[in-house]
């Protein structure tokens, strides 16, 4: 029979890389924020007239924090399996975030 910890360290090892698959409703849900909140400000998605900066960021950035939500669970369950490799869900995760940050912000300074 296997010991207890073995199990539990293999739990969090599956739920930490099952946590990646959030990235796809936090994908949908980012664009969803970001697009509903420049429209509550009343700008249009996608017009010609770009909204000021401040009206970009005030819809960027919780949209940034909807599509970094699965670095949390990916770094809690990594973390308690206490072995450097059971971090890898994390790291991906973390370039995917940066990734995205990276493809949302560089348009705001054009």
């Amino acid at each position: 029979m296997a010991d207890n910890g073995a199990v539990q360290a293999r739990t969090n090892r599956q739920i930490a890389w099952a946590s990646l698959l959030l990235f796809v409703p936090c994908f949908f849900g980012a664009f969803l924020v970001g697009e509903g909140l420049i429209s509550l400000l009343g700008y249009e998605v996608g017009d010609s007239v770009r909204p000021p900066i401040w009206a970009a960021l005030v819809a960027t950035v919780p949209a940034l924090v909807v599509f970094a939500l699965p670095l949390w669970p990916t770094w809690v369950f990594g973390r308690r399996v206490g072995e450097p490799k059971a971090l890898i869900p994390f790291w991906i995760a973390a370039v995917l975030v940066a990734a995205f940050t990276v493809s949302n912000m560089v348009p705001l300074g054009q």
